[in-house]
């Protein structure tokens, strides 16, 4: 493991916002000027291979959450920030005693605006 890597695996690993390749690239140039965007990548595709982190593809942008269990997000759709649903709250709606179906793999995204966007109002835009 070189330097470069651990910094990204610490970053990724300790970030609540579900960071893009290029947020945690320039967060690990920060430190280690000469971090390539390969690296990045490679090392983002090598955790995600092992099972260690999740890619979320919202509209074209992929971010990278270290967390592995089953869950779901909320995404901003004023500033883009994503966040954690816990999959309890999940499996309430979808009940076998709810449904008539059984569900093999269930996927959810609310979107709406985080409680800092709803008190500004329409000021931010999402741009990634």
């Amino acid at each position: 493991m070189t330097p470069q890597r651990i910094a990204i695996v610490e970053y990724v690993a300790n970030s609540l916002h579900h960071p893009t390749a290029e947020d945690i690239c320039i967060h690990v140039n920060e430190r280690f000027p000469m971090t390539s965007r390969a690296t990045v990548y490679n090392t983002l595709h090598l955790l995600r291979d092992y099972g260690l982190l999740q890619e979320i593809n919202e509209a074209g942008v992929i971010r990278f959450d270290p967390n592995i269990r089953d869950h779901h997000h909320f995404i901003c759709t004023g500033c883009g920030s994503v966040r954690d649903i816990p999959q309890e709250l999940v499996n309430i709606v979808f009940s076998t005693e709810a449904t008539d179906f059984q569900a093999d793999d269930i996927e959810v995204v609310v979107r709406g605006r985080c409680v800092v966007c709803k008190s500004l109002g329409n000021v931010f835009v999402a741009t990634s």
